[in-house]
């Protein structure tokens, strides 16, 4: 019971009781995170069909109907649920034993928010082995977004931990000589920089200022521990591991950075970069995985993801568009020195993910044919049923695919698929385009595809169908809202999103 909340005088043998309760507070959290962990792993591996996978679809709907893309954000009705879910578990266990004390009220937000910072760290880590949960997703799949709901969830945890000790400062006059003591100096310090963590980890700020948010997290999470550390006693059987796991991440991190020199071209029509890296000591990775390029000469130590379209003899392809910060500084370079940490998302293309498959369905949309394309040439080299659907805003966004084109439908849309600027992209002539490829793709056709028409013939056969896209967000919720209405009338329908910036 919350009211009436007293500033109470305890005893030393109450004030040991508190601390008890506390502590069981810290193993509840983690029994809590344990638990839903084991869940996890039991449903995505063993239970993930049928009527529990309708039930998933069912959940999948978006709030606010598809059309408003809300990056890194609660976006589906099984989404809310499970976060806000997740939210009232966390904010019971910090109430349920409080009888009326309201310092017991305060410390157990700031314990619970202690608590749920080693599973927050092992999220992020890019060697996570809670990765192995989600073998085959997207790079920046549901781990990430798990990583980003959590941390939110701490910062609303330390938001009130930090307003109740204010107000009992507040009320008790020692606001002035407590804000000077060495531990809640401490304390607000770190509650500044998970401020400044949330805000810079904003999708706004990560989309046009992606090397501040990859600053910010690299270096503030390191200030971060410490300060934790030595605010109070009690957390620290849990910022112990945090600090642990950091090591560990970094050290495997730089142990899997490889120093090799990327080749740059650029084709002016399109902004595309063509983007081709060295592996002389070690095997590449294969096309359709992704890599984390840094080039020291432009930054210290930002890495971006890119993906792999062509592998072998040494080498690896990459094709990106210039429009973010760093791709629009390698437009200025040919050869430069980088850095690679690579084999990121999945396993790249390979048997495993179409096993058992009887047809595929591959949607790309712009760029989003770095991912499609390696699949389609390995659909095509091993006689899988295959339809591959390209959108791009204009045929010079074709070129650096070569004979590629040839896999697939082409729609010329003669605007940004991703929904940017499209000053000066007019819509094209498809028919007096072609000219323009060196090989002609299976189709040509001004406009967009339609997408429900495409998913309902590949599906309409009995067997079982596998559907992949990697495009703008609205694409993807497109794709996703079409396969939902088959899964809910029994189809079987796999669907792989290759979605990044989340």
């Amino acid at each position: 019971m919350l009211r009436p909340l007293l500033y109470k005088d305890l005893n030393e043998s109450q004030r040991e009781l508190r601390r008890k309760s506390l502590d069981f507070l810290g193993y509840a959290v983690l029994f809590s995170q344990l638990m839903a962990l084991m869940y996890v792993y039991i449903y995505v591996n063993f239970l993930r069909y049928g009527v529990l996978m309708r039930l998933e679809w069912r959940l999948r709907y978006r709030i606010l109907g598809g059309k408003t893309p809300i990056r890194g954000g609660v976006q589906s009705v099984g989404a809310a649920a499970v976060y806000w879910a997740w939210v009232g578990l966390m904010v019971w266990l910090c109430v349920k034993d409080v009888e009326h004390d309201y310092l017991h009220l305060t410390k157990a937000f700031g314990m619970a928010a202690a608590a749920s910072l080693p599973l927050n760290v092992l999220l992020g880590m890019k060697y996570s082995p809670l990765k192995l949960v989600f073998p085959n997703f997207s790079y920046e799949g549901p781990v990430n977004v798990v990583h980003q709901w959590l941390g939110n969830q701490i910062y609303l945890l330390l938001t009130v931990h930090v307003c109740l000790y204010l107000k009992f400062f507040w009320d008790t006059s020692r606001m002035k000589t407590r804000l000077l003591e060495t531990d809640v100096l401490c304390g607000v310090c770190a509650f500044s920089i998970m401020t400044t963590l949330v805000t810079s980890a904003h999708p706004l700020v990560r989309k046009f200022f992606y090397s501040v948010f990859y600053n910010f997290h690299i270096i503030l999470s390191v200030l971060l521990p410490p300060l934790l550390y030595f605010h109070v006693s009690h957390s620290r059987p849990y910022i112990i591991p945090t600090v642990g796991m950091l090591i560990v991440d970094r050290v495997l991190r730089v142990m899997f950075t490889m120093s090799t020199t990327a080749t740059i071209s650029l084709d002016p029509q399109s902004s595309i970069l063509d983007i081709s890296v060295s592996f002389p000591h070690k095997p590449p990775p294969p096309a359709g995985s992704h890599i984390l390029l840094n080039v020291p000469s432009l930054s210290l130590w930002t890495k971006n993801p890119f993906t792999v379209v062509e592998s072998g003899n040494g080498h690896v392809r990459i094709a990106a568009r210039a429009q973010g910060n760093i791709t629009k500084k390698l437009t200025r370079v040919t050869k430069v020195p980088v850095n690679i940490e690579s084999g990121y998302g999945g396993h790249g293309v390979n048997k495993e993910l179409v096993d058992g498959v009887d047809r595929v369905l591959l949607i790309a949309g712009g760029i989003g044919g770095t991912f499609t394309l390696p699949w389609a040439r390995f659909l095509k080299a091993n006689d899988v049923d295959a339809r591959f659907l390209w959108a791009v805003p204009k045929v010079g966004d074709l070129l650096w695919a070569g004979d590629g084109v040839a896999l697939a439908e082409v729609y010329i849309t003669g605007g940004h698929e991703n929904n940017e600027d499209e000053e000066g992209m007019e819509l094209l002539d498809a028919s007096s385009s072609r000219d323009a490829l060196s090989v002609p793709p299976l189709s040509f056709i001004s406009g967009r595809p339609d997408i429900r028409k495409a998913i309902r013939e590949v599906v309409g056969r009995d067997g079982r169908v596998l559907i992949m896209v990697c495009g703008p967000v609205l694409m993807a919720e497109d794709v996703k809202n079409a396969v939902r209405s088959h899964v809910l009338t029994g189809r079987n329908v796999t669907l792989h999103m290759e979605v990044f910036g989340h």
